[in-house]
């Protein structure tokens, strides 16, 4: 089957696949940022066009940095693959299995590194003289920010469930009494609440692991159970209460309180955000400029 050409720049084709990785990478990183799936299938459109432009800009500065003859010693490549290694936890056996599974040999996938240490140097070289932020950029994007950095309340807890086999009044007695007899085994020190969270609660976190909620802020949970949760005190197991889901118990185990960091907390932050944002310009910038030299034709 013939290989599938998304652009070709140059001359040179860049193939559907190249554009398929970059759009993978879009999705994994937005994925990382608890951006919805729903919300990345609505932009999926988006998210394939600006995959192709990737695709082109990198194409573009392999073809600058192929230009410029950038060096490429076998330290740098040596480096470069052992970064891999380690991500496959030193096992290096592990790690030509997965490139063999993509069908690509180690030599070939050497190949595709060293296009990427020659295109970091040549973004090494683009970006040498973008500045740091100055304080005032700084104290700038603080103000204009503040509401992002501010954290809302929010708790650690863990619960059990116990759901209703129906709504009939024998089998919501029948549940209430199971996990009043929980509660107490708990309250009494005969049991453990994670113990008997794996052990009876109808909710998966509790086979999983423990009861475990993790960290939540408010509207994250129905209203009774948020009212009930946000109101314990510390280790303290809540009275049994209902909610659309069955019955619950709740202990809290930390809270936290919603606060704005001062400026000097976030500093660091901002300042690494800025400059990375200015050389991420710097970037798109050379990379227009290489476009508007070359033959770019899409398919």
């Amino acid at each position: 089957m013939a290989e599938q050409i998304a652009a070709t720049v140059n001359g040179d084709p860049i193939p559907r696949q190249a554009v398929d990785f970059e759009l993978q990478r879009l999705i994994h990183f937005y994925q990382q940022q608890g951006v919805p799936e729903e919300q990345i299938r609505l932009q999926l459109d988006d998210l394939k066009a600006k995959a192709l432009e990737q695709a082109i800009g990198t194409k573009l500065l392999i073809d600058e940095a192929k230009r410029l003859d950038i060096p490429v010693s076998g330290d740098d490549l040596d480096a470069q693959f052992e970064t891999y290694v380690k991500q496959f936890g030193g096992d290096r056996e592990r790690l030509e299995k997965a490139i063999a599974a993509q069908g690509m040999t180690v030599e070939r996938f050497k190949q595709e590194l060293r296009q990427g240490v020659m295109i970091n140097k040549l973004i090494e070289q683009v970006c040498s003289a973008v500045p740091h932020p100055t304080d005032e950029e700084i104290k700038a994007h603080y103000e204009a920010h503040r509401g992002e950095y501010t954290t809302q309340d929010r708790v650690l807890a863990q619960h059990i469930l116990v759901k209703p086999e129906s709504d009939k009044p024998e089998d919501k007695a029948a549940a209430k009494a199971k996990l009043e007899a929980i509660r107490g085994r708990i309250v009494s020190g005969e049991s453990t609440f994670a113990h008997e969270a794996k052990l009876h609660s109808d909710c998966p976190s509790g086979k999983q692991n423990g009861g475990s909620l993790g960290w939540f802020g408010r509207g994250m949970m129905v209203k009774p159970f948020e009212e009930a949760a946000f109101g314990l005190a510390l280790d303290t197991v809540s009275d049994i209460l209902e909610t659309p889901f069955g019955y619950h118990i709740i202990v809290k185990t930390g809270e936290e309180k919603g606060r704005t960091p001062t400026l000097e907390e976030l500093r660091e932050k901002i300042a690494s955000f800025l400059f990375h944002a200015k050389r991420g310009q710097a970037v798109s910038d050379h990379v227009a400029e290489l476009r508007a030299k070359a033959d770019v034709k899409l398919a």
